[in-house]
């Protein structure tokens, strides 16, 4: 405690937060309890204050590197749809996010075949600056950049290859995706990517259905290299050495020396250090003293990689990894209480499932209520079949591989009927507990709840132990529910439309549009699913919030930029039901969405001007459009809401022939509270006559930073200002939430991101 925990307080408060300093109060309140001697304290103060110097200023790196004309590739990288992506090295070592598009199918191969991670590339390229994050549960380009010790990204013009780079790290990084080569062409196609996530660390081929079913059954550390996967092949490779009549001490070196080797040759991520550290250390023959203590290896491991990557202590890896083994290393005395291999096992799952809930929650959101089940089936199954299984398939793809294709025929069937069944089961309801991101009063009472749980386990009261973690658990998840507030969100989606509506007291929750990505030539899509502005946007918002459901999902019309990332969302967010305008069923734009909501058996509505529905005191009527024809933006459904006096227009993509007829038939429901502008600020909407009638205490431009339509308008903008009417543009200020409570007025919330 008085090491550990220094370190890792300073190495938290450089990167992270000054805050974090305050890790030092348990070891303070430990040596005070304890009456420790002076010589403890100044120890204890020394190794804070030394260790905070050290990572506040060895950073190793310039803060403002110049842009390089020469790199070398990681093997962090990744090809997709044309697109080369991953980390890279300047020749003074400084580490960068580089993209690169392939001009050409011919370049690409050419790029293959000379090889990537570990090579030296000639390029001419561009700093690029990272955009802000959309809103606070997206993710943060720049804060990752920092946690991966980056200095930044770049673009690449141009580049040419340049040959093999020196050095015995670029060595390790050609040997990896060699490795990682051989597995993609001597595996079958639908276990290779498994194969190298297993074998490698690399999950970049996972799929993302299947990556979706390990987190809700949280069993994606299954397919994360750790403590499991390293203790297999220590074993794997100890009993087979063993066999073959090599002396033991000899074979204590020999993994003291491929260890560190295969933690490079598995992607060097802080749980298979952990793993490669403790192992290290627990094969030192055991001296007259005995064996060292578990706690204490463990510490020495996480100081040594701090010492390294101090980075790494904002990575969610390597908090989870170290919360889970210091867990189980003091949970000895519920262990003890087993009353069997299950039942010792149930207990390895409750004991690093609630102490990782903290993290999870902060960083995810959610937690897997099924990896309780789940990992008693999944982890005796991977660690006594899958995981040796592809050890020595892999072995045999060297050494035998005809052989290894016979087994092939056996182990990929029931490997693909694995798959399916785990599928199945990611499905099951009540899988994932999804309460959002807890404010900083709440994740502080879960944090004594999780210690107080521990507490009662160890003087065998389960029940109250139980009772003490639902109770917390019900009311972190009850806090979105006390809001007596209208809430209106206008999301971040970029050059797209996406808001959300919470009635107060959460009784029902709209969701406006999803956005989406409009293509132009020469455009593609990337190939996987789930990368687009629902899965990084939309879906992390609402479930930042602890949304699940939304009671109704309105796609104002079927353009790309409103409608695209529907699919994405319904996928991870249950919908009540959807409403479209009339004649938009079979539009193109609406056919994925379509798919799915007849895939989850949601009905889909067409609504038409006068439909609209009343929930508690909140209004909602269907402005537009008039006729049952569709034929582009001047048919976008337009929701009109009004609360007590307060009145919001979504007006989707209206243009000025839909707005003078909603001037015309629906004058007493104008002025508004809150305009959406139509068409993000084009100079087609927006009218003078219709921001008269409107009249909105403030208009929101849904529009993206340096969009090529230069959205909103200057001569929009200008009628705004020269009615003396506020507006406010996402490109600017980011995501806003407009609170509203009768008797309290209006309140908003929003982040500015270009720092005006």
């Amino acid at each position: 405690m008085y090491l550990a925990l220094p370190v890792l307080a300073a190495a938290a408060a450089s990167k992270v937060s000054p805050l974090f300093m305050a890790l030092l109060i348990p070891a303070a309140v430990a040596a005070a309890v304890k009456k420790e001697p002076p010589a403890v304290w100044l120890a204890f103060m020394g190794i804070a204050a030394a260790s905070f110097a050290w990572f506040s200023s060895n950073d190793g790196q310039d803060h403002f590197p110049s842009v390089p004309e020469e790199i070398v590739w990681t093997d962090k990288v990744s090809e997709s749809g044309g697109l080369l992506r991953g980390f890279a090295e300047d020749p003074a070592g400084n580490k960068w996010y580089v993209n690169y598009r392939f001009r050409s199918e011919k370049e690409r191969d050419r790029f293959l075949h000379e090889g990537i991670a570990g090579h030296r590339y000639l390029a001419r390229s561009e700093r690029e600056v990272p955009d802000p994050p959309a809103h606070p549960y997206a993710f943060d380009m720049a804060a990752w950049l920092r946690s991966e010790g980056a200095a930044g990204i770049l673009t690449l013009q141009d580049a040419e290859p340049a040959g093999a780079a020196p050095g015995i790290s670029s060595a390790f990084r050609r040997w990896r995706a060699a490795l990682g080569s051989h597995i993609r062409t001597h595996f079958p196609e639908t276990v290779a990517a498994e194969a190298e996530a297993l074998l490698i660390g690399e999950r970049s081929a996972t799929e993302p259905d299947d990556e979706r079913a390990y987190r809700r059954l949280g069993i994606t550390h299954l397919f994360a290299i750790s403590g499991l996967h390293v203790g297999i092949l220590i074993y794997l490779l100890r009993e087979g050495l063993l066999r073959l009549g090599i002396r033991t001490h000899i074979v204590r070196t020999g993994l003291m020396l491929f260890l560190p080797v295969y933690a490079m040759l598995a992607g060097g991520a802080p749980p298979v250090w952990r793993a490669v550290l403790i192992s290290m250390m627990l094969l030192v023959p055991e001296s007259k003293s005995g064996k060292p203590r578990l706690d204490l290896l463990l510490s020495a491991g996480m100081i040594l990689f701090l010492l390294v990557d101090p980075h790494a202590v904002s990575k969610p890896g390597f908090q989870m990894s170290y919360l889970a083994a210091f867990a189980l290393i003091h949970s000895s005395a519920i262990l003890s209480s087993a009353r069997g291999s299950i039942h010792q096992a149930w207990l390895v799952t409750v004991i690093c499932q609630v102490a990782v809930t903290p993290v999870l929650l902060y960083h995810f959101f959610e937690t897997s209520l099924s990896s309780f089940a789940a990992n008693l089936l999944f982890v005796p199954l991977f660690s006594a079949i899958i995981l040796p299984a592809n050890l020595i398939l892999l072995l045999l793809t060297f050494i035998l591989p005809q052989v290894a294709g016979l087994l092939f025929t056996l182990y990929v069937p029931l490997r693909e009927a694995l798959a399916g069944f785990i599928l199945l089961c990611a499905e099951l309801p009540l899988s994932v507990w999804t309460p959002g991101r807890p404010d900083l009063p709440s994740l502080l009472l879960l944090i004594a709840a999780v210690f107080l749980f521990f507490w009662l386990l160890e003087r065998r009261k389960a029940r109250s132990a139980g009772a003490v973690l639902v109770a917390v658990c019900s009311i972190i998840h009850a806090v979105p529910y006390a809001n007596p507030s209208l809430q209106v969100t206008f999301i971040d989606v970029g050059q797209g439309d996406s808001a959300l509506v919470e009635l107060p007291y959460r009784r029902s929750v709209i969701l406006i549009d999803t956005g989406g990505r409009l293509l132009f030539d020469g455009e593609e899509m990337e190939e996987k699913s789930g990368s687009g502005i629902g899965g990084r946007v939309v879906v992390p918002y609402l479930k930042g919030r602890g949304i699940t459901k939304v009671d109704k999902l309105v796609l104002s019309h079927p353009d790309a930029d409103h409608a695209e990332a529907a699919d994405e969302v319904l996928r991870e967010i249950r919908a009540g039901e959807i409403h479209i305008g009339p004649g938009t069923y079979g539009e193109e734009g609406f056919a994925d969405v379509i798919a799915v909501a007849k895939e989850e058996g949601i009905p889909v509505r067409e609504m038409i001007a006068g439909a609209g529905w009343k929930e508690e005191g909140t209004l909602f009527r269907y402005l537009n459009p008039m006729e049952s024809e569709y034929r582009g933006n001047n048919d976008s459904l337009v929701l009109h809401l009004e609360h007590d006096g307060f009145r919001v227009l979504f007006t989707g993509d209206l243009e000025e022939e839909g707005e003078q007829q909603i001037i015309g038939e629906y004058e007493d429901l104008l002025p508004v509270t809150i305009l959406k502008a139509g068409h993000h600020g084009s100079r087609t909407s927006s009218s003078a006559s219709f921001i008269g009638s409107t009249s909105p205490s403030v208009t929101i431009f849904s529009a993206g930073r340096d969009n090529r339509y230069g959205h909103p308008h200057p001569e929009v903008t200008e009628r705004f200002s020269e009615a003396g009417l506020p507006a406010l543009s996402t490109a600017d200020y980011g995501t806003m939430t407009f609170s509203f409570r009768p008797g309290k007025g209006l309140a908003v919330t929003h982040r500015r991101t270009n720092g005006q």
